[in-house]
């Protein structure tokens, strides 16, 4: 019994590592929003993320998330970023611990205005 445990310890170690390396905006106020002409987009929050950002973060992105315009979500997180900052509010989001819209920013995994 014990040799089964630790191998299933082990893996379940490296899961729950992995489901908290994710970046958190706390809320915190949008200071802007960039959408490129392929879609893809990021939000830039006036302070940095906290939690633990995805190791693929580069300096000079430690307070951006990024999303998808060409998918239904990423439709949602334009529109929940454009409203927190037209109307000043602050937002709560989660990433997703990966970075793969940009390859140097962290992405969205899920908000929501306060």
């Amino acid at each position: 019994m014990r040799r089964l445990s630790f191998p299933v310890l082990l893996v379940l170690s490296i899961f729950t590592q992995n489901a908290i390396a994710v970046g958190n905006a706390e809320m915190y106020e949008v200071d802007f929003v960039r959408v490129d002409k392929s879609g893809f987009g990021y939000v830039k929050f006036k302070n940095n993320l906290t939690g633990t950002p995805a190791s693929c973060t580069q300096a000079g992105y430690e307070s951006v998330l990024a999303f998808n315009t060409n998918e239904e979500g990423g439709k949602a997180i334009l529109s929940i970023v454009l409203s927190a900052q037209a109307s000043g509010k602050k937002l709560l989001a989660r990433g997703t611990g990966a970075c793969a819209i940009y390859g140097v920013m962290e992405q969205w995994d899920w908000g929501y205005i306060k």
